[in-house]
This record gives structure tokens, sequence and C-alpha cells, in this order.
């Protein structure tokens, strides 16, 4: 009997009880769409990862953090190690970043510390921007930021009242920032000061690291006692501190009256700022922080990343600058005596006399040279990690969570492996004295084994793409409609999926189904095989 005369036969049979097919049919269908959409949502969480994974740096980098950070080692990250690191093999870049804090005020509003990250001209370059642009490199002292979406909301507060208006009232501060005057408030420690005073001198020059060193005179000066002082010549919004007394108490006086929305009273305080002085607190309770011996510098925001007031990005909580620009900003406004925040000091407290990086970024040639690259740092003392490190962490985790999911589904599908049995089983009573007459025309036991076999393959075939069908349909309501919410309460963000179907996938659920079918009709078929062929013509 040829293979064509076999499928043939197999199908009219299949067609002669269509209700009984039907219905076997479809329990394979719902087995197979339980197994493919139980692992479509693993694969879904997977990808949302990986994509995530990928935004945050790839599978090609390696980030090397400050042991400072974690109380613990002398190794720390400046120019010297971006060089040594360099020398590496396999090693294309090295971009490094520096934390630095500042407090801010503009107009009513202020914020004691907000974080600044010092980066890379191509860092900036990946932030994505909804208003302004990202701020170019200077070394002239000035400084421009790239405000993170949320940073207006959590971090600034009433100077007045000090009233987080976000917190309390679920309004944003009224502030313009691509256009609102803002300053910087440089907060020195007292001891500090008294030392710069008393140890500065020429000879300090000869141990300048290069980040403060002065570039043709620009910054000639800066290092002096009057680094706290300004005169009608300086940046507009710095603060003049002149002489006190004893019983006088200190003016707070700026350079440009007009350059805080409005001009300059008689008593030389800028519109928006005159309500704050050293002596706020005694007379009305206010919560600044920027007294009469902040001095105060102006700062620029060229740029906004996207994002509504409440969505979450990577860089939502933080402001961004040029590391050229951030590292001119505090040669010009720190001595190399003064502590710089969020820079490290040496153990008897004092700062060190050159610029600490709080990271540093390894981009790697390749993914597979990422763990030699990383072993070697880590071989060096450097505290550093990979993405792919932990990736393949992750991934282990995964695989668990697709079984456990998988094996969900199988229990549909062992279901309909039954349903399958028992219908080929049934179909072998009923047709026995066919099964007979086969035998005695001389048919193969191969031939009648091969027949109900391929009954059984056809309904496991027709109900793994009608459940692969099925799977699409489910994937995509999963995807319009529950995907949004959740998606983004994990952070993977609303325009995730959570469920999705590769076409391995499809072809993977089409041939297991056919061969849970065939496994199922195995047995049947054999039984087919060894009736007598007598006593199955003589059977009503």
């Amino acid at each position: 009997m040829r293979l064509s005369d076999i499928l043939g036969m197999s199908l009219t049979n299949l067609w002669r009880r269509k209700i009984r097919t039907f219905l076997t049919v479809l329990g394979v269908v719902i087995g197979t769409a339980s197994i493919v959409v139980m692992l479509s949502l693993g694969l879904g969480l997977k990808a949302a990862m990986l994509a995530q994974v990928s935004t945050a740096g790839g599978l090609t980098e390696i980030t090397v953090t400050s042991e400072s950070d974690y109380g613990e080692g002398d190794l720390l990250l400046d120019d010297s190690t971006v060089s040594k690191f360099m020398e590496l093999d396999n090693v294309k870049s090295v971009e490094p970043q520096m934390n630095f804090t500042l407090s801010m005020i503009t107009g009513k509003y202020e914020a004691e510390d907000v974080s600044i990250i010092g980066v890379t001209q191509n860092y900036l370059k990946t932030i994505e921007i909804e208003q302004g642009k990202i701020p170019e490199s200077k070394t002239d002292g000035s400084l421009s930021l790239i405000f993170g979406n949320q940073v207006l909301g959590e971090s600034f507060y009433e100077s007045a009242t000090g009233v987080y208006p976000y917190w309390e009232r679920e309004e944003m501060p009224d502030v313009d920032l691509l256009k609102a005057a803002i300053f910087g408030g440089i907060i020195k420690d007292d001891e500090a000061e008294e030392e710069t005073e008393t140890d500065m001198t020429t000879t300090v020059s000869n141990d300048v690291d290069p980040a403060f060193a002065d570039v043709d005179n620009e910054f000639e000066g800066e290092f002096s006692d009057d680094t706290f002082s300004s005169d009608s010549s300086d940046d507009a919004g710095e603060l003049e501190q002149p002489s006190t007394t004893e019983t006088e108490a200190p003016v707070d006086k700026a350079t440009d009256s007009t350059e805080q929305n409005g001009e300059s009273g008689t008593d030389g305080s800028i519109d928006g700022f005159n309500d704050i002085d050293a002596d706020s607190d005694s007379n009305g309770g206010s919560a600044t922080i920027f007294t009469a011996d902040v001095k105060r510098v102006p700062i620029k925001v060229c740029g906004i990343t996207a994002g509504e007031d409440s969505d979450y990005t990577d860089f939502s909580y933080n402001c961004y600058a040029d590391m050229d620009a951030l590292k001119a900003f505090i040669h010009k406004n720190y001595t190399l005596n003064d502590i710089v925040p969020e820079q490290p000091v040496t153990k008897d407290g004092k700062p060190y006399k050159d610029l600490k990086y709080s990271q540093l970024t390894v981009n790697v040639d390749g993914s597979d040279n990422v763990e030699d690259v990383l072993q070697t740092i880590q071989d060096m003392g450097y505290r550093a990690e990979a993405n792919k490190e932990w990736l393949e962490e992750i991934e282990k985790e995964f695989m668990i969570i697709e079984a456990v999911l998988g094996g969900i589904g199988a229990v549909a599908m062992l279901v309909a492996a039954i349903s399958i049995a028992n219908t080929m089983t049934m179909s072998t009573y009923e047709r026995t004295k066919e099964i007979g007459i086969m035998k005695v025309l001389g048919c193969s036991l191969g031939n009648i084994r091969s027949m109900f076999l391929s009954e059984a393959a056809f309904i496991g075939f027709l109900g793994g793409i009608a459940g692969c069908i099925l799977s699409f349909i489910i994937s995509i309501i999963l995807n319009q409609f529950l995907a949004p919410t959740i998606m983004e309460e994990y952070g993977y963000g609303e325009n995730m999926n959570i469920s999705v179907i590769p076409i391995w996938l499809v072809l993977l659920a089409i041939i297991f189904a056919t061969v849970i079918g065939m496994v199922a009709g195995f047995f049947p078929a054999q039984r087919a095989t060894k009736l007598s062929p007598l006593a199955a013509i003589r059977n009503e």
C-alpha cells in the first residue's frame, strides 16, 4: 500500500466521524495553546529584561565602581586608571562618570542636594531629551545641565515653608526650567577654609593635578583667599561677601539685579531672593539654606529628559553635565583644600589633590571577550561587574520560570493525549471487521499500524495548527490590554509586550502536538495489528 493511500484512508476515516474528531482535536488545541501562551509569557518577560539591559549598557560593557563608595579599599578611579584600562587587550574605550551634588535655588523654590553626574559627550547623546538640547563641552567654569524629568518635583521645596508642593499638594513647582534664573549654592567646610587661608602658598602649584591646572591663565586667582568673594565683574548671580564685624549681620548682594525676573530693591537683594537671608529662620521660620555665607553661582538648564512628571526612566532623578564643564566648574569654585561634594577624602579627612571618578564604563570589543577583561580588572583589585555576568544568572532563573509555565500548559496537553488514545482505541473496536478484511486481502501489519498512527498524527497536527492560531489571538489580547499596566509597574515600560511568540516556538508546538498524537495512538494501532483475521471477520 502506497503512502498516499494510507494518508487518504486516514483522512476519510476521520471525516466519517466528524464530531468525535472535532472534540478530540479541540482538546489538542487547548493543550497546545496552553503551552504556547505560558511559554510566551516567560519569553516576553525575558525579552523585556534583555531590552532593559541593552538600554542600560548592553552585553559588552564592564562597570568599574570606586571602592570609596563602599567604604573599603584604597584603589580610586582617576585619569591614571583610565589610561591603565585602555592598555588592556580587547578594550575599545573607557568612559568615566563623576558624581557631584549641588544646592539650587530658583524663585521661591530651592533644593538641598541635587545629584549631578558628569559624563562624556558620547553618553550625553544617549539621553533621550524631550525639550532643549545637550550641553556643550566648555571649560570657562560655567555649568549647563540636563535635568531629569522628576528632579523638579522630587527635590524642590518652598523656601519660606519647607513644603514640597509635589508631595504634599500634588503640584509641580511653577518653574520653567529652560527660562528661569537658577543658582547653585557653593557651601564650604569651615575647617577647609581655615586651612586654605594658612596652607595655600605658591609652592602648592607644583602638586596640582591636571584637573586643577590653569590653562592659559583662564582661572587665574581662583585658589586665592577671595574664592568666596566676587565683584561686579563676576558671573551674574554670584553674591558678594562683604566683610562683617561682630555687630554687623552679613548682607546678601547680587551683582546683576535683573537676573531673577525682577530688579533689585533698595537693599540690594535680588527679587525672588529678598526673603532669604541669614536671619530668616528666626524672623519667619524660613527653610532656606541659602544664607549669606553661601556663594551663589548661575546654573543653566539646557535640556529636560523625556517623560512626564511621574514617568520613570534611568535618567529621571539626576542632572547630567559634560565632564570637562563639570571639572572646570569645580576648579573655579573650590580650592585644593576644599572638600568637594561626593569626592573621596584621605584617611586623615583631607581632600585629594586630583578629582576622582565615581564610575568607569569599560567598552569591550566583543561579548566573547568580556569575561577575560572582567577577570583581569578584578585581578587588579578593582570592583567590577558586567551585564553579561548578571544576565547569565537571570537567564538561569528565567529557564526555571519557563519550565514551570510550560509544565502548567503540559497538563492540558496530557489530557489531550489521553483523549487521542481514547478516540483511537474506540476506533479500533468499531473497525474490527475492516481490520480483518484488510488482513485477509494481504495488507501488511505495518500498513495497518501506519494507517492508525496517521489518523492520530493528523489529529495532533490539526490541533497544533489551530492551537497556535488561538495562541496568537490570546497573545494579542494580553499585549493590548494587560501589558501596558503590568510591564510599566515592573519598570519595563508600557510599550513592552508581555507575550512574545517567536517562529521557532510555533514550529516546535506543531511538531510536539503531532508527536504527542502519534504516541497516544501507538498502543491502539498496535492492538489493531494483533487482531486475528478470522475473529475480526466473525465480529458483529
